[in-house]
């Protein structure tokens, strides 16, 4: 097992992005990376400290930091920074870097709105269910009912249903573009769990999907799909009004 060690430059992981590392954190601790390319580990790994509040909306992400904390090179930094910016999770200004987009129930409800239409359509798009499939789906809820005082593991699994629903959806570049948009209301849920003291995320909205999925196939579950978006996003939309409203007052 190799450990990271800090200013290695980018071309010294070309031969190493599928060994396991320890990279050690800032509190102590010692995180896991595993069997990913770096990139795309360093990405996950600002994305949580982003979702869990560790990087508060608004404040100013500094690549050299970061760099120093993960002990990577400021390359793959700033390669997780940019896919970040494009994910709608950072700003990028010119002359002034990156930093967390403020919340905004304005992007929330332009980019829910948009998600809830893609996510019906990819599965309207898709084939009958297999038994197969909706037993997955079935074994994820159970998993997110005993998932307890861990918002990015509720967060996660909530983020492998949708892929699963969606994963038979023979378009490929729709489903690319849904896992993008994701990251965005993903950013207010965690914001709204740690806010409300939520502990866990009902899965009533899913037994609902896989029911009609079952009963009436993609075509009446997207329906159903869509109806769930519309009253998950005005719940998160009010959240957000209040606490930005607030904020400003203060």
């Amino acid at each position: 097992m190799a450990r990271v060690k800090a200013g290695w430059l980018a071309t010294d992981w070309l031969c190493i992005l599928y060994t396991w590392y320890n990279i050690s954190h800032s509190h102590g601790r010692f995180l896991t990376i595993a069997r990913a390319p770096l990139s795309d580990e360093v990405y996950r790994q600002i994305l949580q400290r982003v979702q869990r509040g560790d990087i508060p909306a608004g404040t100013r992400v500094r690549d050299a930091a970061l760099a120093t904390q993960l002990g990577v090179s400021r390359t793959p930094i700033r390669e997780a920074l940019l896919r970040l910016s494009r994910d709608g999770v950072l700003e990028n200004t010119v002359g002034r870097g990156f930093r967390v987009r403020p919340l905004d129930p304005g992007e929330l409800g332009e980019v829910g709105t948009i998600l809830g239409a893609l996510e019906s359509l990819a599965l309207r798009l898709s084939p009958e269910p297999s038994p197969e499939r909706l037993a997955r789906l079935r074994t994820l809820d159970q998993q997110l009912e005993t998932t307890r005082g861990d918002a990015s593991l509720c967060l996660d699994l909530e983020d492998e249903w949708h892929r699963v629903l969606l994963e038979d959806c023979p378009n490929r570049r729709l489903l690319g573009t849904i896992a993008s948009l994701r990251q965005v209301p993903r950013r207010y849920l965690a914001a709204y769990m740690r806010d409300a003291g939520r502990l866990s995320l009902s899965t009533l909205p899913h037994a609902k999907i896989v029911q009609a999925l079952g009963d009436a196939g993609p075509e009446g579950a997207a329906a159903v799909l869509e109806q769930q978006w519309r009253k998950g996003l005005a719940e998160l939309e009010a959240w957000t009004a209040r606490r930005t409203g607030s904020e400003a007052r203060a």
